[in-house]
């Protein structure tokens, strides 16, 4: 660790230091003694002893250090050794150097994660960039917890390497692997625990039919209204609502296209052993709701792009909801009314030119309007289409359906008919999906002229909701 921490640019200089000893002083909630007249080793020396006899404080110096210098190779060798001091420290003292390099032979990306889900049980949804390797995710689970009674997410994970090895024709790497984890569960009286385990494992679990999610959210900048923050979060736990925050990106308007293309293929690399489906969702802030990016392209530098609409289902969801905690009472109302009573659930169509003070009224009077129908597409200058927007907001509507360029198109009405049909809104949005489909259909050649290729849809879950975005200080692309 001291070597590593001697490769820290941050930690070459006084001032370095200096910052680093009052950051890990406040959270460690203890003083340090600054660098002053001692050359740098022993300093440091001194100061991982110091780390090593405070709970977590290990991790405290990676993680202040990381403030400083974020993904430095200096951080992430420390990450590295953090994991390996704290798997140590669980298996007390047991000897994992030879688990090494039959581990190292594990370098798949994919396969690494599919088998930390399910040796976690899908509690374990992504793994940090610097486990690349099976022993490198294999000290970093060891420690995790496990329910009463589970096998340990580490051993449960070595059983899988196991099995991938032997797939692989390494059969002396597989048996090392299996051999140890025998050994392991007999001295902590967990063979019983390690059979129903893989009595388990062997049996093939159907498919989540719980959609995956990627939330994509755009916040304006503020000050520049040509920049905005890219937020994204990553849900693919079929257990539970346990969103992945990524990278907070700082770009222009325009390269929220291509940028967002990027992130899908990313995540798509990522998800590369989910089978269930996937749903993208934009969280949008007032000024791009009018952009149709639902229709924004995949694969836009091969000779023929597609739209996101044929791969996912796309929603729409509000910024401005989202931060308006005010709002959300009535919000969880409506949305609670449509999961509980789907049947008694009905749409409202706003006649254009009536009044959003009524509108208003009439959405928060009848408990079961959970649908609206604009009268004018959102996201334009027009003040008559805010109005009516921030009223469905405010009254707690979950559903907003409108046409991007015409909502007194006959077309629109017709589609919006069978969409919000009586039989209730459950499947609001695999119909709006149907009609998509229609323009799909027709091809880029004529789907301009369909309506399916003009429906947005925002469709507002009050309990799916993103957490904090990335790192404050956001990466600017020129």
């Amino acid at each position: 660790m001291v070597d590593a921490l001697q490769e820290s640019g941050t930690l070459r200089n006084t001032n370095g230091t200096d910052v680093l000893v009052s950051m890990l002083s406040q959270e460690l909630g203890s003083h340090l003694e600054p660098l002053r007249s001692e050359t740098l080793r022993p300093w440091l020396i001194q100061l991982v002893e110091k780390c090593t006899g405070v709970p977590d404080g290990l991790p405290c110096l990676v993680r202040c250090l990381g403030y400083v210098e974020q993904q430095s190779t200096a951080v992430t060798a420390l990450l590295r050794l953090v994991d390996e001091w704290e798997a140590v420290d669980f298996f007390d003292g047991a000897d994992l150097h030879p688990l090494r390099p039959a581990l190292m032979e594990l370098r798949s990306a994919s396969a690494l994660a599919t088998m930390v889900r399910r040796a976690s049980r899908s509690r374990i949804q992504e793994l940090p960039s610097w486990c690349d390797t099976g022993w490198a995710v294999f000290l970093r689970l060891a420690g995790e917890n496990s329910a009463v009674r589970e096998l340990p997410v580490s051993m449960a994970f070595l059983s899988l390497s196991a099995d991938q090895l032997m797939e692989d024709g390494q059969t002396e790497a597989a048996e090392l692997l299996r051999r140890w984890n025998r050994r392991q569960a007999r001295s902590w009286g967990l063979e019983d625990t390690m059979a129903q385990w893989q009595r388990i494992s062997t049996a093939e679990s159907p498919a989540s039919v719980v959609p995956a999610y990627l939330m994509i959210q755009f916040e304006p900048d503020g000050v520049d209204p040509d920049r905005y923050y890219l937020s994204h979060w990553r849900q693919s736990d079929s257990e539970g609502w346990h969103p992945v925050p990524g990278e907070t990106l700082h770009l222009h308007r325009d390269d929220l296209p291509a940028e967002v293309e990027s992130l899908i293929e990313q995540t798509e690399e990522r998800w590369s052993d989910l089978r269930q489906p996937v749903v993208l969702e934009f969280i949008l802030p007032w000024e791009l709701l009018a952009e149709p990016v639902e229709w924004w392209h995949k694969e836009s530098d091969s000779a023929s792009p597609y739209p996101l609409v044929m791969d996912y289902a796309v929603l729409i969801r509000s910024l401005e909801r989202l931060r308006r905690a005010a709002w959300h009472r009535p919000w969880h109302n409506k949305w609670r009314r449509l999961k509980e009573t789907p049947a008694d659930a009905h749409s409202y169509w706003n006649r254009p030119g009536s009044s959003h003070f009524h509108l208003e009224r009439e959405l928060k009077e009848d408990e079961y309007a959970v649908c609206l129908v604009l009268s004018e597409p959102p996201g334009t200058d027009s003040p008559t289409s805010r109005r009516e927007y921030v009223a469905g907001l405010r009254a707690g509507v979950p559903a907003m359906i409108w046409h991007r360029g015409d909502c007194s198109d006959p077309a629109f009405k017709e589609a919006v008919a069978d969409i919000v049909q009586d039989r209730g809104l459950a499947g609001l949005l695999e119909r709006t999906g149907r009609w998509r489909k229609e323009a799909l259909a027709i091809g880029p050649e004529g789907w301009d002229n369909h309506v399916g290729r003009h429906l947005a849809i925002l469709l507002d879950d009050p309990e799916r909701r993103p957490g904090p975005p990335g790192p404050v200080h956001a990466p600017v692309k020129p």
